[in-house]
């Protein structure tokens, strides 16, 4: 199985509880926007905030962003009638260390397809990878259901620095286990990949816009298309870029194709030009960033539109 590509540079999690924050995510430019049921809301109104989510998707969406939201590991059930509804993208389940709680979540979200109408199968879960115990398991995890598209470890968090007992802002990679061990489980079952190499971050800062870029730079450098997403909205723009194939990239990508259909019928294997070695591989390469590159720009114009519109709406009204 092959994972079919989406654009998902940029993303936000915010509170579902905090109008101004919903209300006002349209105009962030997102590729995604996760309404948050677990960390950034206070246990005495969760249950208020799973009737939130209905509505808030739709507000969230009107740029073209993509709704997803984020359950709770310990009130499953009823965070998932709360946030099933249509429009919804995807589930993130937080701290998943077993394959039986993803079964579990597909057999809830398979009922309420059926009762709410909504095309069986295309709700997809995210299993957040946050402690040990989920780390050891990660295979098992990210084969557990199809609804499972893309897949990756923590590159960091509270949660999983203090399942692991060490210590979050430091100038080495503490989780590159973990990351690893997801990201070879994701390359074999052929999910969308989600992994970032170590960038310093010794402050903590969730809204350094200079580090977001060169974060998402550095994703796009190794070759991987799907970013996490972030807490700020400062930080959408340098994902979004940094994840974009860039002019120079795409110019290159042209010329090794040229240079490779100089020589692809003949009985070479691969050339050296410039000091540089063209093969099928490099081709193959090349012919990926520019399909992801036109993905990308079919993306902007997609939120492009969608946010011209709400804002003509909005005016109108």
């Amino acid at each position: 199985m092959q994972h079919k590509q989406t654009v998902r540079r940029s993303g936000l999690t915010m509170p579902v509880v905090t109008p101004r924050f919903v209300d006002n995510a349209w105009k962030r430019g997102c590729d995604f926007i996760e309404l948050d049921l677990e960390d950034s809301v206070q246990q005495h109104v969760k249950a208020h905030a799973r009737t939130l989510i209905k509505d808030a998707m739709h507000k969230v969406s009107k740029g073209g962003a993509e709704a997803f939201s984020r359950i709770n590991h310990d009130t499953v059930e009823a965070d998932l009638e709360g946030v099933v509804w249509p429009g919804l993208k995807r589930v993130k389940y937080p701290k998943t260390e077993h394959a039986s709680e993803v079964r579990l979540l597909d057999e809830i979200i398979t009922r309420l397809e059926r009762e709410r109408g909504i095309t069986p199968g295309s709700i997809e879960i995210d299993c957040g990878i946050e402690t040990a115990l989920g780390t050891a398991n990660v295979y098992e995890i990210a084969a557990a259901s199809p609804r499972v598209k893309e897949f990756g470890a923590s590159a960091g968090g509270y949660d999983y620095s203090r399942d692991l007992g060490v210590e979050m802002f430091v100038d080495y990679d503490q989780f590159v286990y973990g990351k690893g061990e997801a990201e070879l489980a994701a390359r074999t079952l052929g999910l969308g990949v989600r992994a970032s190499p170590f960038v310093v971050n010794k402050t903590g800062s969730v809204s350094d816009p200079d580090r977001a870029l060169r974060q998402a730079e550095a994703i796009r450098k190794i070759g991987i298309r799907l970013g996490g997403g972030g807490l700020n909205p400062a930080v959408v723009p340098g994902h979004t870029t940094g994840l974009t194939p860039t002019r120079e990239e795409i110019a290159d990508a042209h010329w090794v194709l040229e240079q490779y259909h100089e020589f692809s019928g003949s009985s070479d294997t691969w050339r050296e030009v410039n000091g540089r070695v063209i093969d099928r591989y490099e081709a193959a390469r090349a012919r990926e960033t520019l399909h992801f590159a036109e993905l990308c720009a079919a993306r902007d114009k997609e939120k492009t539109e969608a946010a011209a519109h709400a804002k003509a709406q909005e005016a109108a009204q």
